[in-house]
């Protein structure tokens, strides 16, 4: 009998195994590779304005859970002991804030919204879709509009 034609079938299956093992994606997109704490660090508008993320934010995934804290103009002037109401506001207004559960299907996450600064989000019950993918330490999401956001892993 041929021993090439009894080799042939494991030969087959290991050049198979290490073509997929070569030619997989280096991006992740299963649920596990969202969870930690990032850091938004670039934006791409949906206008397609570039913008270097340089105020506080934290994007925070859990298993089934985020919650997501950011201002959008720095920086927010120190509030005196007893501050006036226009103070308050002038503090208030940048700051951003929103928490609810999440799942990931495929590359998609899917967030519905339980609390937010913006009361309208959480009385429509507002669900928000984006997709993603993972790479190292770098989280991107796209969201419907088209706008970019770019994370980097803070834990």
């Amino acid at each position: 009998r041929d021993p090439m034609r009894r080799l042939t079938p494991l030969i087959v299956l290991v050049i198979a195994a290490v073509s997929f093992l070569a030619f997989r994606p280096s991006t992740t997109t299963n649920a596990s590779a969202v969870e930690g704490v990032w850091k938004a660090v670039h934006v791409t508008t949906a206008a397609g304005e570039e913008i270097e993320r340089t105020t506080p934010n934290l994007m925070i995934f859990t298993a089934t859970h985020y919650a997501s804290v950011r201002t959008n103009q720095p920086p927010r002037e120190q509030l005196p002991d007893d501050p006036t109401d226009e103070q308050l506001l002038a503090a208030w207004r940048p700051f951003n804030a929103s928490a609810g559960t999440y799942e990931v299907q495929g590359n998609e996450i899917h967030a519905k919204v339980i609390v937010a600064k913006d009361p309208n989000s959480t009385a429509e019950q507002r669900e928000n879709t984006s997709t993603f993918e993972v790479d190292g330490d770098t989280l991107i999401r796209t969201f419907g509009g088209g706008a970019v956001v770019r994370y980097t892993r803070v834990e």
